[in-house]
């Protein structure tokens, strides 16, 4: 095949994570000056993307996108902020410190340009602002100059609004730099925003021969009342929990290696749909270092533990290393080589799940569940289990209350995403298991470590969380759920 003829890869966009915050930072400043860099007006990089980019991408990390290029480099982003309080609140805390580096700057660093642009900050910004809804998404958007008019750029504007139409959004809107033609009011009306508001930006008037304008531009897609949005990212801690509906929240695969993700989930889901989640922790993952080994995980886990969550014991290793092939569907297909309780030897899985209680013990840590990976054990295994003190098993359709025998049919909510087939299954299945399950007193959602990390995934789950809480589920571990 003749090179010139391959298609050029998809672009890739995706969610911001917090390895992006140089990226979105040179952006900021390579573009803050009329879509140039920002250095002939201030040439204090920092403090600029301090102010523009970090109560987004600090405070609000979720609801922020980025647009990554071929070689990893970041290419523009589109940044919001869904919860005025918390954006509020990180300016507070933060504002002093950049005021005070200002005023250093101002008084002994600064050239003439940059002490003009602090002046004019200072006394005339707040002027030239036009006025913006009181409630809604508020975003930042910028794009490298190259990067202008690729498709790259509609896909992260989608993916942006995409996630806005999932979690129900009614108002969002920006405020955006346009030069006298006008071509940036165009593009937003593109996407279905009006402008409401319009003032011209003097700061620039030495810089550009055209007038320089900032405008308000609002997206109100079907909603009841103009931009009248509740903070929804914040615990609702009122909410009052209707008798028998409970969310049965699993945290799968916690090790030192996954430990921030599982971390992020649990801030994600239960600021959502608050109360407790079973983390499902594995020993010694896939023959790694010890949970024992590393002081951080322990320290998390034993907070955990004191906040009330549920410490599973999921398998031991969490593979099949060293172990004779199993059955093709369970260990190639269904896991990648990670059912490690099929046919394993009865003595061998007596002896790792021994080997996990007595972390659990020595950490002081209560021991209730054991989960096999991918919820695949032999039938045998339970009395196993249950002569060891454990009060429930799983399996995917199915919690296992080893105390009484009861058995709550209850499918888990979980995506497989290791190949593009499954995401596909994955994106058409979820709306299915949620018509036909999600409305049951008992739902139960399982999460793997990377899973919000894919973008339509993490608004699925968002907006299931946030429909549970607002008909009066609470998340509840398993532990709670077969003691109650």
């Amino acid at each position: 095949m003749n090179p010139a003829s391959k298609s050029k890869p998809s672009p890739i966009v995706r969610l911001y994570q917090p390895k992006d915050r140089p990226g979105v930072r040179q952006v900021c400043a390579d573009t803050g000056f009329l879509g140039n860099p920002i250095d002939p007006v201030i040439q204090d990089r920092d403090l600029f993307a301090d102010f523009l980019t970090a109560p987004y991408t600090d405070a609000e990390p979720e609801c922020c996108w980025v647009w990554e290029g071929a070689k990893g480099e970041i290419l523009g982003y589109v940044l919001s902020s869904r919860n005025a309080r918390t954006h509020r609140a990180y300016l507070r805390r933060h504002f002093p410190k950049w005021l005070a580096r200002a005023v250093i700057g101002f008084l002994f660093t600064y050239k003439a340009e940059s002490r003009k642009y602090l002046f004019w900050l200072l006394f005339r910004g707040r002027k030239e602002t036009p006025p913006a809804p009181s409630h809604g998404v508020h975003f930042h958007i910028n794009l490298l100059p190259e990067a202008r008019g690729q498709a790259g750029g509609r896909l992260l504007f989608d993916a942006f609004l995409g996630q806005m139409a999932e979690l129900r959004e009614s108002c969002v809107y920006g405020q955006v730099v346009t030069k006298g033609d006008r071509r940036g009011e165009r593009m937003f009306a593109h996407y279905g925003f009006r402008v409401t508001h319009r003032s011209e930006v003097t700061k620039y008037r030495e810089h550009h021969a055209e007038p320089v304008f900032l405008c308000t531009v609002i997206y109100e897609p079907a909603q009841t009342s103009p931009c009248a949005v509740k903070d929804r990212t914040s615990p609702r801690k009122s909410i009052r929990t209707k008798e028998g509906r409970k969310l049965l929240l699993s945290l799968h695969d916690c090790h030192p290696g996954s430990l921030s993700r599982i971390e992020e989930q649990m801030k994600f889901c239960l600021s959502r749909c608050p109360g407790h989640a079973s983390v499902l922790v594995v020993p010694e993952y896939h023959h790694e270092k010890s949970i024992e080994a590393s002081p951080k995980s322990l320290a998390v886990l034993h907070r955990w533990q004191k906040d009330g969550h549920d410490l599973a014991v999921h398998g031991y290793y969490h593979d099949r290393r060293g172990l004779p092939p199993g059955p093709w569907w369970a260990t190639k297909f269904y896991t990648n080589q990670e059912a490690e309780f099929i046919r394993l030897d009865p003595t061998e899985a007596a002896r790792r799940i021994d080997r996990a209680r007595d972390i659990w013990k020595r950490q002081g840590w209560s021991a209730v569940g054991f989960v096999a990976p991918g919820w695949l054990y032999e039938d045998s295994l339970e009395e196993v289990v249950k002569d060891r003190g454990f009060a429930y098993t799983c399996r995917l359709t199915e919690v296992r209350s080893l105390v009484d025998g009861r058995k709550d049919t209850v499918w888990a909510g979980a995506y497989s995403l290791r190949s593009g087939w499954r995401r596909a299954l994955a994106r058409g299945w979820h709306p299915i298991w949620k018509s036909v399950l999600g409305g049951r007193d008992l739902v139960r959602l399982s999460l793997h470590p990377q899973d919000l990390e894919v973008p339509f995934v993490r608004r699925q789950v968002g907006v299931l969380l946030e429909e549970l809480a607002q008909r009066g589920y609470r998340s509840t571990s398993y532990a709670e759920h077969v003691q109650m």
